[in-house]
């Protein structure tokens, strides 16, 4: 017989926690021949939600819950069924342990309230089946004890064996915002000039640089200059000719 734990902090839980303005809740998982229990609870109240539609190995078969029960979960005053799956509003509620024979087991009041049984007409099994209990006093519900009772459908009498495990916790924190860190601008990247090159002048972009100033080589010559200039070299040489 396989059996796997997982403790997670379940969504129901979160939002119970959230809704109650309780600072933390506690929620378990507890997985059993295909068979998940899930649980949550507070101070004074315990919500079990069983999803049984795919029942497999020695539970192979089983069609109906007969009773189920919850001990280990300390001294209280009283407990009442807020919640249940249609068909187990008619249960048989009492402060005995769940056993092969039904809510016959326990101490019962004799030692003070310790356990819980819920027994009756044996309903048909299927997913998210939830039932709420509302304790009144100071119960211990850290880590509650499950024992639950599945049936075949031919003549209702037990199937596989008899579940009876710690479901064990974890607690569920309802965190406050996330705030995301500050961006900054990375420095600049400088990439060094290949060896053996001069590296480049460091020049101040704070300091304006100094202007350079270009001859005007726009002017255009006026035409007196322009025919002085061509006619100075031939009067130089009707000069010489008559020299000589």
């Amino acid at each position: 017989m396989k059996t796997t734990f997982r403790t997670l902090a379940t969504a129901l839980a979160t939002a119970l926690a959230a809704s109650a303005g309780l600072t933390s809740a506690h929620a378990g998982v507890l997985t059993w021949q295909d068979v998940v229990f899930t649980a949550s609870w507070t101070d004074k109240v315990v919500t079990l939600e069983i999803d049984a539609a795919r029942a497999g190995g020695d539970w192979t078969g089983a069609t109906r819950l007969g009773a189920l029960s919850i001990k280990e979960i300390g001294r209280f005053d009283s407990v009442a069924v807020s919640a249940a799956p249609k068909g187990v509003e008619s249960w048989t509620l009492n402060a005995r342990e769940l056993n092969a024979h039904g809510c016959s087991g326990g101490n019962g009041n004799k030692a003070g309230n310790r356990e819980l049984c819920l027994s009756g007409t044996p309903s048909l099994l299927g997913d998210d089946m939830v039932f709420t209990f509302t304790f009144t006093g100071k119960p211990d519900l850290s880590e509650p004890h499950l024992k639950v009772n599945f049936l075949n459908n031919s003549s209702n009498r037990k199937i596989g064996d008899l579940l009876s495990q710690d479901i064990l916790a974890s607690t569920v924190v309802v965190p406050g915002p996330v705030t995301p860190p500050a961006v900054t601008n990375p420095p600049p990247v400088v990439i060094p000039p290949p060896e053996g090159e001069p590296l480049p002048p460091v020049t101040d972009p704070l300091k304006e640089p100094t202007p350079v100033i270009l001859p005007d080589s726009n002017e255009v010559p006026e035409p007196g200059t322009i025919a002085l200039t061509l006619a100075g070299p031939g009067l130089l040489g009707v000069a010489l000719r008559k020299r000589r």
